[in-house]
């Protein structure tokens, strides 16, 4: 013990005053743990006070639904015959015409407001159901649906004298020749302006723009094919205008691969390191002879020969 209190009289003034701290923290956490349940004691609630105020709310509530369902008479909910369900499910079935046929009366037959919706927006683009198949088409009926409904569609028929007085003049008595039919005007691609190419069914302000800055970025149309080349002009619309097309290849602007910079020589179809590639070997190994020849530069594949030789020469 006397070597223990000289051992910690050697230490600093500090580290003593820490090491009692510590102790003294012990010794209270000792205590406390010992001895704190003597301090703090644990009270216990009564609930049998509440437990007689849910027990009697429960009750009244129960009373109270017992004489709401002596008052209220039970629906007897098999007396519904197979038909009446059917009629709830299905809607009604009766005949009727589909064309301009009343939203109530698409909505007696079970339709939803939006399969109407459909057909209606059908009529407004023009659309007309000349026979059942007609029905059948509009992917908003179901097949189970129109099986339902098909006995009771009625279209009448067009009547032959009223198809008769539509197409042909009353005096019949004269003879008629037929009229001609209009000849197609062609347009030239290549000397055309945009208030020529708008005549074109099927071109408006916007793609006749897009023809002509297309044709100043070419230097010409080669082909007609080309047009496909333009934003959303897919093989649908140029099967449409091709027939009313021409193209008049001399019009192209070629470009001389002899004398030509590297800026004159840019074009859509060639890549800058075609044309740089192209420019480098003339410089080396003289003038081309022909047109052909760009492709030893190895820069130049089949397909791209293909598309650019219609714009270059060598004399």
């Amino acid at each position: 013990m006397k070597q223990f209190f000289r051992d910690f009289m050697s230490y600093h003034r500090r580290e003593r005053r820490g090491a009692l701290i510590l102790l003294a923290i012990i010794i209270i956490i000792i205590l406390y743990l010992n001895y704190s349940h003597y301090l703090f004691s644990s009270q216990k609630i009564d609930f049998s006070k509440y437990e007689k105020q849910l027990n009697s709310f429960s009750d009244s509530v129960k009373l109270q639904t017992d004489s709401l369902e002596k008052e209220t008479p039970k629906k007897d909910y098999t007396s519904y015959s197979k038909s009446e369900k059917s009629k709830t499910l299905k809607g009604e079935r009766f005949n009727f015409n589909p064309n301009n046929l009343p939203e109530s009366e698409w909505r007696r037959m079970g339709l939803s407001d939006k399969q109407i919706y459909v057909i209606k927006h059908y009529e407004e683009k023009g659309g007309q159901f000349r026979s059942k198949a007609d029905v059948k088409k509009m992917y908003c009926i179901q097949e189970k649906l129109y099986l339902s409904i098909e006995p009771y569609i009625l279209i009448p028929e067009k009547k032959a004298d009223t198809l008769y007085h539509k197409y042909v003049r009353k005096d019949t008595a004269k003879s008629e020749t037929p009229k001609p039919k209009a000849e197609i005007v062609l347009v030239e691609l290549n000397s055309a302006d945009s208030l020529t190419l708008i005549k074109i069914r099927g071109i408006k302000g916007f793609y006749s723009k897009k023809i002509i800055e297309h044709r100043e970025e070419l230097g010409g149309y080669s082909s007609k094919e080309q047009l496909m080349e333009l934003w959303k002009f897919d093989k649908d619309k140029f099967d449409a205008v091709e027939k009313y097309i021409t193209v008049d290849i001399t019009k192209i602007k070629k470009i001389n691969i002899n004398t030509c910079t590297a800026k004159e020589l840019k074009h859509p179809y060639l890549k800058w390191n075609a044309v740089n590639g192209i420019i480098t070997y003339r410089e080396k190994h003289g003038k081309f002879k022909n047109i052909e020849d760009i492709k030893k530069t190895d820069l130049v594949d089949d397909e791209t020969y293909r598309k650019i030789a219609p714009y270059l020469k060598t004399e």
